[in-house]
């Protein structure tokens, strides 16, 4: 085993790339299925199968992402103080797959999605900041020229695996149901746990640093290091906050509307897309421009000046924010009744591609240089903790949007009018959610189902107070029967339409600015592991 110091000096080179790397890869590729194919699915579910409305789905959809990257700082003080990582990643994982098992199993009640949801994030989250330090564990000094390429590929099996995930797990969902739909990731889940045991003896093993993970961390040096970074990490909290809604939550609510037409269009192959399946373009630009940000655009603007990895991150929460223009450009449109192509959709998934790479892989690798020996499992936690404040921060938006409306009467029928007070205030497209039990059945599927989830205003009848309902995807009229019961609630969203992305652009513009004034006076330091 090789001695657990660290050096900054030359040293020399070894071109071999450590044995236990392929088994690290084959497992993030096989659990990044497992994990992304929830994901994919989870808010369709929630809206579609559950009837909740779009912001409760998009909140709790964000609440799960929070809570699988919060527990990265449970898992990393259990392996950088006691367990290590191999046995971390182990008894974690096992959690994991049980609850992948509750999801395919019992997943028909909110109760029961809600314990399964909470099992997978706790497992997931326990392994997450072992594994990607257990890549840069197995380097030293004298072939820590390859982090960056084991980097790369760690990456790309993370957007293989949630690319292939993300295109087939909604298929499973439409015509199979959510056994078939949440079963398929929890195969791939045991697969994952399987491959890296079968790895154990390629391992280079960093033991458990006990005490010493105590001093490193209330040092001088640690607590200067964590502070610091703790301040870069807000910035990349909130480049997740806009990421995050692109992944399963607002864009692809805003690809349900039939107003976006999800057809490809590419002649010999035409094939019209669900709308969860079209953030799989997210992993394969990020496959295709790796290669471009490595060996293109980073050594031309090299040229002009050093691309730092500070002016990357800088660089993307810009970019990000331009990605944000764009599904902004398209709400107006669908909510105006226009109809837009996908492809504009996708131009967007382009630009924000694009603000991963300099965001998210630079941090990554940034996170695990700037972390002395014994605190990398601590930092790369600290890191995926942005992740999950990101999402906790979407999740408190979506919550704190909701408008309270006063609703006294539902008029049932071949049209569906609810009498409100504040009806004066719609416009055509806003969405209008219910929830809890109000009387009212929805008419014209195989049974009646009840008047809950999200709906659009149709028509506005601002003398009488009263707004005329459509179906959410279809943009068709509701047929509905049943007396009106005020036991439920009535309610609407303070960001209308692209208002709400449009608020997300300004947030990310400013912290853009602020983040240049911070990172110029950041001062980095590089630590690696050295042989005996």
């Amino acid at each position: 085993m090789a001695a657990l110091t660290e050096s900054t000096s030359a040293a020399v080179r070894d071109d071999r790339m450590p044995p236990g790397i392929p088994y690290i890869i084959s497992n993030e590729f096989a659990e990044r299925f497992c994990f992304y194919g929830i994901n994919s699915i989870l808010t369709i579910y929630l809206v579609q199968f559950l009837h909740f409305t779009d912001a409760k789905g998009a909140a709790w959809q964000s609440l799960f992402k929070s809570g699988a990257y919060f527990f990265p700082m449970i898992g990393a003080i259990v392996a950088d103080v006691f367990w290590g990582k191999f046995r971390t990643i182990m008894t974690f994982s096992i959690v994991y797959c049980a609850g992948c098992v509750s999801l395919a199993l019992f997943s028909d009640t909110p109760t029961a999605i809600g314990l399964g949801l909470l099992m997978v994030a706790f497992g997931t989250g326990g392994i997450k900041p072992c594994v990607s330090t257990n890549v840069g564990d197995q380097f030293t000094s004298k072939n820590q020229h390859l982090i960056e390429r084991a980097f790369s590929w760690f990456y790309l099996a993370i957007n293989w695996g949630s690319s292939i995930s993300i295109w087939f797990c909604p298929i499973l969902l439409s015509k199979y149901g959510p056994r078939l739909a949440f079963g398929m990731p929890a195969a791939m889940m045991f697969v994952a746990t399987i491959v890296f045991w079968l790895g154990r003896k390629k391992f280079v093993v960093v033991p458990p640093a006990g005490r010493a993970w105590l001093k490193d961390v209330f040092s001088a040096e640690g607590g200067k290091l964590v502070l610091n970074l703790i301040v870069i990490y807000f910035f990349v909290a909130c480049f997740w906050m806009l990421w995050d809604q692109s992944n399963g939550n607002t864009w692809t609510l805003q690809a349900q509307s039939s107003l976006m037409n999800k057809n490809l269009g590419l002649g010999l192959f035409d094939y019209t897309v669900l709308p969860a399946q079209i953030q799989v373009v997210n992993g394969f630009f990020i496959i295709l421009l790796i290669p471009v940000f490595t060996y293109v655009i980073y050594p031309f603007f090299g040229k002009f000046f050093e691309v730092t990895p500070l002016r990357r991150i800088g660089a993307g929460l810009f970019k990000i924010a331009a990605s944000f223009v764009i599904v902004g450009w398209i709400e107006q449109q669908i909510q105006s009744g226009h109809s837009v192509s996908l492809w504009w959709q996708i131009l967007a998934y382009v630009v924000l591609t694009a603000a991963e790479i300099l965001v998210s892989i630079t941090a990554l690798e940034f996170s695990y240089k700037q972390a002395p020996l014994r605190m990398k499992s601590f930092i790369m936690a600290l890191f995926l903790l942005s992740t999950s404040l990101g999402n906790f921060m979407i999740a408190g938006v979506n919550s704190a949007m909701v408008k309270p409306l006063h609703a006294s009467a539902v008029e049932t029928g071949e049209q569906t009018w609810v009498t409100v007070a504040e009806a004066g205030q719609f416009v055509t497209g806003q969405k209008i959610d219910f929830t809890g039990d109000n009387g009212i059945e929805i008419l014209g599927g195989a049974k009646p189902e009840p008047l809950q989830g999200t709906f659009l205003v149709s028509k506005i009848d601002a003398a009488n107070s009263r707004v005329q309902l459509m179906d959410v995807v279809e943009r068709a009229p509701l047929k509905t029967q049943g007396a009106y019961r005020d036991t439920g609630r009535v309610e609407t969203y303070y960001l209308v339409g692209p208002n709400y992305f449009y608020f997300f652009i300004v947030v990310m513009a400013v912290m853009g600015v602020i983040f240049i004034f911070f990172a110029s006076r950041y001062q980095e330091k590089t630590h690696v592991r050295v042989d005996a």
